[in-house]
């Protein structure tokens, strides 16, 4: 493993799925420059950001896509 990021806590299934959907979401949008850097980066920004059981979908998406818009989108909007 070797990841720092995995270390902050388990995510529970039902987290990890949230979190997981979140994410399919949000590099899903036309906005979202989908480079593998930028999609790898955007993972571990939402692992460092929201350890286990800190993650709420509903308290957090409008946060998580504005932190998204600003640092992975695309410049020809």
């Amino acid at each position: 493993m070797g990841s720092s990021f995995f270390t902050k806590g388990t995510f529970e299934p039902e987290e990890l799925g949230a979190l997981k959907s979140l994410f399919d979401e949000i590099i899903a949008q036309p906005w979202f420059d989908k480079t593998p850097q930028n999609v790898e980066s955007f993972a571990k920004y939402l692992f460092e950001t929201f350890p286990a059981v800190h993650f709420d979908p509903r308290k957090h998406r409008s946060i998580i896509e504005t932190s998204a818009r600003m640092f992975y989108a695309r410049d020809d909007r």
